[in-house]
């Protein structure tokens, strides 16, 4: 048996962005993840579409991602390993969000939140909405609002960065299942796996879609389900060096350049599902979001359907917010989950605080004591309006 300060399951943004912040702030104990998925086939983080919007609802989530923006746009020189500096291709090319006459009111009540706590977004007007995106159809649109500091990155190079550092600052990983959570009076006491076992006193649930499946290894229930998503590649009659900004239609449906004249196109269809089953449905991009996405630029009546893949979100369906901190019912067993589609937006905050709150028993940058795992018992639920 061997005695492991940390273990961490899930490697994943949450797993690695937690195991470097860690071993960044100075951790001297032993830190190791667990990834049963060693190619990342599954992993959430691999699979998401990139995008990265300070445009939220709630206070909680844009500081957040006011954080992580602030750690994205330095990512190179922090993540700089002897084998060089990652590239995470950053584009901080805008979100657009596109708003009907019943939503304006929320969409101005949501800008004044944003604005007062530093975020560079404006109010535009439909034909100022248009100039930024001439081909719009301004149909039902009563307003926007942009930001041009949120944009789209590469999920997988953040991924890699992320674990790169954090193995250079000390942390290990073993490509194993994690099957049991062992317990006893003071809380946390060990883990096993199909091969090993470990001694701990400080395991991070930071499984992803599993999540809720590893909390019910230590006897738990957490409300954390795999939710299936899609994500759709297509070729647009456009300029192979035209480049949108992520544009949000009013239903949703949502797109954003990718090189040499395509768009990565992604939006809720009605084959969305609790499942662990990657498959993809070409038809649901045919019936529901093609006719979607044409009508909001005409254009894109005759673009071409090339390839795509589904994701799994890590869907908390009581708030669509993260569960973050210490479970009330189990000393020594953390949560980093439930981001319901805003992992990527969040993994470099998230991490961070989890850390904080490993080490020193506090947050200290930024707090997220109100998505603590304790808030459902209370009732105080932290709902965010602004999901996609």
């Amino acid at each position: 048996m061997e005695t492991v300060d940390v273990v961490i399951v899930g490697g994943g943004i949450m797993g690695w962005s937690t195991a470097y912040n860690l071993l960044a702030d100075g951790f001297d104990g032993s830190v190791l993840v667990l990834e049963r998925d060693p190619l990342r086939r599954a992993t959430s983080t691999s699979l998401a579409v990139g995008g990265f919007r300070q445009q939220f609802g709630t206070e909680i989530n844009i500081r957040a991602v006011r954080y992580s923006v602030s750690v994205y746009e330095n990512f190179s020189e922090l993540m700089e390993t002897p084998e060089g500096r990652p590239d995470i291709s950053l584009r901080q090319r805008g979100y657009l969000f596109l708003a009907g006459e019943k939503a304006w009111p929320v969409f101005q009540r949501r800008y004044e939140l944003q604005r007062r706590l530093g975020v560079e977004v404006s109010l535009l007007k439909p034909a100022e909405a248009q100039e930024l995106v001439p081909e719009l159809d301004l149909e039902g649109i009563a307003g926007a609002t942009f930001c041009p500091r949120d944009g789209y990155l590469d999920p997988y190079a953040v991924l890699q960065g992320f674990e790169a550092k954090a193995r250079q600052l000390g942390a290990r990983c073993l490509y194993e299942e994690a099957v049991a959570i062992e317990r006893d009076a003071r809380g946390v006491r060990g883990l096993r796996t199909s091969t090993s076992v470990f001694a701990t006193r400080t395991v991070v649930n930071a499984a992803g879609a599993w999540a809720g499946e590893l909390a019910r290894r230590a006897g738990l229930d957490l409300p954390v389900r795999p939710w299936r998503r899609q994500v759709y590649v297509c070729r647009a009659p456009v300029a192979p060096d035209r480049e949108f900004p992520m544009v949000v239609d009013t239903t949703g449906v949502h797109f954003r350049s990718e090189t040499g004249g395509l768009i990565v196109v992604g939006g809720a269809t009605s084959t969305d599902a609790e499942t662990f089953d990657l498959i993809w449905d070409r038809s649901a991009f045919v019936e529901e979001i093609w006719p979607v996405l044409a009508a909001r630029v005409p254009l894109f009546d005759t673009l071409r359907l090339e390839n795509g893949w589904a994701g799994l979100y890590d869907e908390n369906p009581i708030d669509h917010n993260a569960i973050v901190g210490r479970h009330p019912e189990l000393p020594g067993f953390y949560l980093i989950n439930g981001f319901s589609g805003h992992g990527l937006m969040q993994g470099p905050c998230a991490g961070k605080a989890l850390a904080e709150l490993i080490m020193w028993g506090e947050y200290r940058t930024v707090d997220r004591s109100p998505l603590s795992p304790a808030r459902f018992a209370a009732g105080k639920l932290v709902v965010e309006e602004a999901v996609l």
